[in-house]
């Protein structure tokens, strides 16, 4: 079944426990800040998030909504992203310090970069309507292949990759609140499930493509992304970020 119109079906099921979830939402549902971290749709981003089955701390870069538009004009807010990475990234982008948001998320070179930095990074997924893992994979699957063929970065390992990460979501469901953990490493892309805001202890599950974990990063909050809202977050938290790079190295501190 299409994804708009298994949506479509599921809204008024969902609606009441959406409602439940969103006891605190800021106006117009732009993100709130909260601690440093964010508020979007009732959901909490935290400022750090220790990834599954690890033990440093990343910081929060980025969040927001994903929303999708049904035939009839019905505008569906689906998902909450959220994005995570070790701040030694910042280090490895120097040259983009002084940018402004807009002029950082303009620059292609720059996406790519930030995507290819090797530092660990994590992508959050919440759901706020119940969708099955296979028609979130077969999207989100789309989107990952398009942007890495565009880029010509397309082979059989990323081909196999899509197959492998298609297959594994078929059993998988996702009701309001449940949560996927990408984590993005130098060598692969671990998956990780939880049912509540709770992060898993371990991956369960772990692709051996780092690029196609990259590439799923970059459908989020590239110059196509699926969520306007949490690429303006990105730009203006990397945009800070580099900034303090520039601060710091004039009075000669440590970032």
């Amino acid at each position: 079944m299409h994804m708009m119109a298994a949506l479509g079906m599921k809204v008024r099921e969902a609606e009441l426990t959406v409602r439940t979830l969103e006891t605190v939402k800021s106006a117009g549902g732009a993100p709130e800040e909260v601690d440093s971290g964010l508020l979007i749709e009732g959901v909490t981003l935290p400022p750090t998030l220790v990834a599954p089955g690890r033990q440093e701390k990343l910081t929060l870069l980025g969040g927001g909504v994903r929303k999708v538009k049904l035939p009839d004009g019905v505008e569906l807010k689906v998902t909450v992203l959220g994005l995570y990475a070790d701040l030694e990234c910042v280090k490895y982008l120097s040259m983009y310090r002084g940018q402004s948001a807009e002029q950082l998320l303009q620059d292609q070179q720059f996406l790519h970069s930030f995507l290819e930095v090797p530092v660990d990074m994590v992508a959050r997924v919440v759901f706020l309507l119940p969708l099955s893992g296979q028609e979130y994979a077969r999207k989100s699957g789309d989107n990952t292949e398009e942007d890495l063929k565009a880029m010509n970065r397309w082979g059989e390992e990323e081909d196999f990759t899509l197959k492998e990460f298609r297959e594994y979501f078929k059993t998988k469901n996702y009701t309001p609140g449940s949560s996927i953990y990408f984590t993005v490493t130098r060598t692969g892309l671990e998956i990780s499930h939880s049912l509540d805001s709770r992060v898993p202890e371990a991956p369960e599950y772990v692709l051996k493509s780092g690029v196609f974990g990259q590439a799923l990063l970059g459908t989020m909050v590239g110059s196509a992304g699926v969520s306007p809202q949490i690429r303006a977050s990105f730009g203006e938290k990397m945009a800070s970020l580099l900034q303090e790079v520039v601060a710091a190295r004039q009075t000669g501190q440590a970032l």
